[in-house]
């Protein structure tokens, strides 16, 4: 079982003023149609971009009296010392400086009640910035004259390789993290796209077996098994289950024709049909992919 971080709760005895100092700091606002007035016993701050849990001030009685158990670690925008400086401008104050000569270390600050928070070295001072762009592709060459297979095909397999190169050197903790509200992840799309490959070509165009892991999958209790479960597997064995799908797409279509209908579907469909909403299910799902890299990493591009 697993669960996810909604919001981080501080105990303070003003939470309108903890929330106006931290909105800044952190980037965030308050929560749409709700928000904080002076007074109020709680104040909630939110990420705009909805990637990180929001925070919850709560107002109790009692005075912080002992360090923190718990603290937030931030990694800056911005280099560590001008992030600093900033945070101390807002109201913070110096807790402990643990800067080195060398650059590494970090300094740790209080809030205006105290808590604390420790500022880092930023990703780009870190050397563990991510790249800027992933290298573009075209279609092979001819695509855009070929015949209605051969240019379907083409498109098909452009975006089956865009996939594929999309997902070739992204953090595997990074591929079964969720930035987005809905809790889509890189590595749950990916096996996604296995299914709808296999769903559309091997079992209902083909009208061969489901294969594994779908023919056992219990689609009774989970109907979204497929992208809960890839969340708990090995990133190489997701891509290698895709690139499988994949093949078996391309052996159980080789060779027919697209006016040729589906062996086994509820409702009739042909080849042609099926080419095309493949075309535009793995189309999608790399735009999705494409967002969660740039929320992840930093990384755009093709």
């Amino acid at each position: 079982m697993t669960s996810r971080i909604r919001h981080i709760t501080i105990d303070c005895r003003d939470p309108f003023a903890l929330a106006e100092f931290w909105k800044p700091v952190l980037g965030y606002t308050d929560e749409p149609g709700e928000p904080n007035e002076l007074g109020d016993d709680e104040a909630l701050i939110i990420d705009p971009m909805a990637r990180h849990p929001g925070v919850l001030f709560i107002s109790v009685p009692e005075p912080k009296t002992v360090k923190n158990r718990v603290h937030l670690d931030l990694v800056p925008d911005a280099s560590r010392d001008v992030t600093v400086d900033e945070v101390l401008a807002l109201g913070a104050s110096l807790v402990a400086d643990h800067r080195r000569d060398d650059g590494t270390g970090w300094v740790v600050l209080a809030d205006p009640e105290g808590n604390e928070v420790c500022v880092e070295r930023s990703s780009l001072e870190r050397g563990t910035s991510a790249p800027e762009t992933v290298e573009d592709s075209s279609y092979p060459d001819g695509t855009s004259t070929a015949g209605e297979l051969e240019m379907l095909t083409n498109v098909l397999d452009w975006y089956r390789e865009a996939v594929l190169r999309k997902v070739g050197d992204v953090d595997p903790v990074a591929a079964r993290t969720s930035p987005v509200r809905s809790g889509a992840t890189i590595i749950g799309l990916v096996k996604h796209l296995a299914l709808v490959e296999d769903s559309w070509f091997t079992d209902r165009f083909a009208g061969e077996p489901d294969p594994e892991p779908w023919a056992s999958a219990p689609w009774e209790d989970d109907r979204d098994w497929e992208f809960h479960s890839a969340v708990l597997e090995p990133l190489d064995e997701v891509v290698a289950l895709y690139v499988e799908a994949c093949g078996r797409s391309r052996a159980a279509t080789a060779g027919r024709s697209l006016d040729e209908l589906a062996a086994r579907a509820s409702e009739p469909f042909t080849l042609r049909y099926a080419t095309v909403h493949l075309i535009e299910e793995t189309a999608r799902h790399l735009g999705h992919i494409d967002v969660l890299r740039e929320y992840l990493d930093g990384t755009v591009g093709e």
